[in-house]
């Protein structure tokens, strides 16, 4: 069998290990047959793998982060605090009739937390029309779970209705649940003019 130099062999590992390169890459570059480059990383695999999905995270992060300085040009002043909230409760929040009063419900704490702090901005509230309902499982205590919307929301614990306790089914496992979370304002007229906004947003796209 054909002797190669040990630094070739060294290079290999090397582009395995530490730049996740695939075999077939470091054999074409090179210019050796995969089933070496195969032989000479046996057992870097999982470091190969690691890599990979180190520079995949990274380059996930730069996308996510790409936009964000948009954000720095937006004034959540009331008129732009209506638009988003009329946005995102034409997206998540219940329509009238259904319900006649303001009511969104999600799983996302940051999603709910957004939508209450865009409202109170764009609305002059009276804190005593919330309400909040926590749908949870039947393994999850239901005392710090009221304590932790009540806390991230502020509003009191005594304006939350009994929560609905559900058995979780299936194998679904998520590492953060706390619950789903249904906000609700009680004025039929802020839901109509979020649901007026959300109308008047789709037209104008769509024309």
């Amino acid at each position: 069998m054909k002797r190669y130099p040990e630094h070739l062999v060294e290079q290999a590992r090397r582009l395995v290990a530490s730049e996740g390169f695939s075999y077939s890459e470091i054999a074409r570059r090179l210019r050796v047959h995969n089933s070496l480059i195969s032989i000479w990383c046996h057992g870097l695999a999982g470091t190969r793998w690691k890599t990979l999905i180190q520079r995949n995270e990274t380059k996930r992060k730069l996308i996510l982060d790409s936009e964000k300085q948009i954000l720095d040009k937006i004034r959540f002043d009331k008129e732009n605090a209506r638009l988003f909230s009329g946005i995102l409760y034409g997206c998540e929040g219940s329509k009238y009739p259904m319900s006649k009063g303001v009511m969104l419900a999600n799983s996302d704490p940051g999603l709910i937390l957004a939508f209450a702090n865009l409202m109170k901005i764009a609305f002059d509230l009276d804190e005593s029309k919330w309400r909040v309902h926590l749908q949870i499982h039947s393994d999850q205590d239901r005392v710090e779970l009221v304590k932790y919307w009540s806390n991230l929301l502020r509003i009191p614990a005594r304006q939350f209705f009994k929560p609905t306790i559900t058995s979780p089914k299936g194998k679904k496992h998520r590492n953060v649940y706390y619950g789903t979370c249904t906000l609700k304002y009680y004025d039929y007229k802020i839901q109509l003019k979020l649901i007026g906004i959300f109308e008047e947003f789709m037209r104008k796209l769509a024309s």
